[in-house]
């Protein structure tokens, strides 16, 4: 079994997302919703998944058995991740990703 670290309630963005806070809304066995907060306010809504984590950066080494889950970078959206306007069509989007991904692991 994989052991699988979540994702923070708080995020503060870096990078590309530098001064956006993210505010863990929702965290079920498939998605995630996100409020995030800059100069507007907006959700993100993403498909949960995850990827070993690296226990030798240099040698690039990962875990076979400790796992954390990825916030989505700017080309998972629209293909595994949404941005939308208010609370209800992220939670409507979540409820989606959670059909479409039980409905994958049953074929």
């Amino acid at each position: 079994m994989k052991n699988i670290k979540k994702l923070g309630l708080e995020i503060l963005g870096r990078g590309e997302v530098k001064d956006i806070h993210f505010f863990q809304i929702k965290c079920s066995e498939f998605a995630y919703i996100y409020k995030c907060f800059n100069t507007n306010t907006y959700f993100e809504v993403f498909e949960r998944k995850n990827a070993p984590v690296c226990i030798d950066f240099e040698k690039r080494i990962y875990s076979e058995t400790e796992f954390k889950d990825m916030y989505p970078k700017a080309n998972a959206f629209g293909v595994w991740a949404w941005t939308l306007p208010d609370i209800e069509s992220a939670q409507k989007k979540a409820i989606e990703i959670e059909i479409n991904v039980q409905k994958r692991l049953k074929s």
